[in-house]
């Protein structure tokens, strides 16, 4: 089973590669990223982001910056402490997102139109499990996050 596991992590690690490649490339992948994190885990401290996007606090006060400057992403006041700045995503930057993750499922729908229907069928039995898949990686972000 496990190289059955290793070819399959294999091909999914592939075909992701394929959707991030086509992407729209008006936000770097760590931008993308940030996002993607503040929409999981709601507000954050800069340094916070910084540590689990693995880069710098002056890269990722940049970054957000830039996020902001495109309105996917603010800072405000954490209401608990007033001295503390939060980021946050905003509407527009989760608009984004889904606009994100339309046009790769649209890459892969596109791969997938082209199977026969015998390997489409196969696929589409896969379903349940590949949905569980993106459950574990979320609980897994979740935890390096939290």
């Amino acid at each position: 089973m496990a190289e059955h596991s290793a070819v399959i992590g294999e091909t999914l690690f592939a075909l992701a590669g394929v959707a991030i490649r086509r992407r729209d490339r008006s936000l770097g992948l760590t931008a993308a990223s940030t996002l993607v994190t503040l929409e999981r885990s709601g507000p954050r401290r800069l340094t916070d982001l910084a540590a689990c996007e693995e880069v710098t606090q002056p890269s990722m006060t940049a970054l957000v910056t830039q996020l902001e400057g495109l309105g996917l992403a603010e800072r405000r006041r954490d209401p608990a402490d007033a001295r503390v700045v939060l980021v946050a995503i905003t509407r527009a930057g989760r608009q984004h997102l889904r606009a994100m993750r339309r046009a790769g499922a649209a890459v892969l729908t596109g791969l997938i139109d082209k199977l026969d229907e015998r390997e489409a069928e196969a696929l589409a039995a896969a379903l349940p499990a590949l949905l569980r898949l993106t459950e574990l990686a979320a609980e897994s972000q979740d935890s390096q996050t939290g």
